[in-house]
């Protein structure tokens, strides 16, 4: 039997064909999972996070414009899903630097933080979600692809379709955004950290590219 081609599958799934979007599903799971766990850490919650992502994405397929890949459309959604799992109160101390400067490969542990760090946390988890939310979709779309899925930037041209100086550039240009609207909050946490005389002044780590 002919194996369909993936915008044939699209285009079945969008029919309501469930044998087109269990192929779907097949084809693109594994990938899938493997950028959730780069970013919660935990096989349990990527999976949960995967599943829901795909049941969203599927209930959504009429939306699916084809203006990129299948996969970059669906690695976006499960990204999306994996941050607001992120974003739960419970996840009181996020490693955010580690996960820039690895390009996803993080360590994201809850060590029981004081008060004063659980507080200059959530500062720092508020506003770097405003941050990424006031990116231009062009710039976040690599900037999400790129910081929290943890591909390479060599992926993320080929993923979006731009040639790799092009993906550098919103890169850098996303970077900077970033930096400017974090820069202040972070200053103000350190400047809290050092009127406190504290003797770890990172409680809290925020990306390092764009602080």
């Amino acid at each position: 039997m002919r194996e369909k081609h993936e915008p044939e599958l699209i285009a079945a799934g969008k029919r309501g064909d469930t044998a087109a979007i269990s192929e779907l599903f097949e084809r693109h799971y594994p990938s899938s999972l493997s950028v959730a766990r780069r970013i919660l850490r935990s096989d349990e919650e990527s999976q949960d996070a995967v599943q829901s992502a795909y049941l969203s994405a599927f209930r959504h397929l009429h939306s699916f414009r084809g203006d990129a890949a299948f996969k970059t459309w669906i690695t976006r959604i499960v990204t999306n899903h994996c941050l607001m799992r992120l974003r739960q109160p419970w996840r009181r101390w996020i490693d955010f630097d580690t996960l820039a400067v690895n390009g996803g490969s993080s360590k994201l542990t809850s060590p029981e933080p004081t008060p004063e760090a659980s507080a200059s946390c959530r500062e720092i988890a508020t506003a770097l979600a405003a941050a990424t939310a006031s990116l231009p979709k062009p710039l976040l779309d690599v900037f999400q692809l790129y910081a929290f899925a943890g591909l390479s930037l060599r992926q993320v041209a080929a993923a979006m379709g731009l040639t790799l100086p092009a993906a550098k550039s919103r890169l850098f240009r996303a970077n900077a955004r970033m930096r400017k609207r974090l820069e202040p909050v972070w200053l103000s946490m350190r400047g809290a950290t050092a009127r406190r005389n504290s003797p770890d002044p990172r409680a809290c780590e925020v990306l390092g590219e764009a602080a």
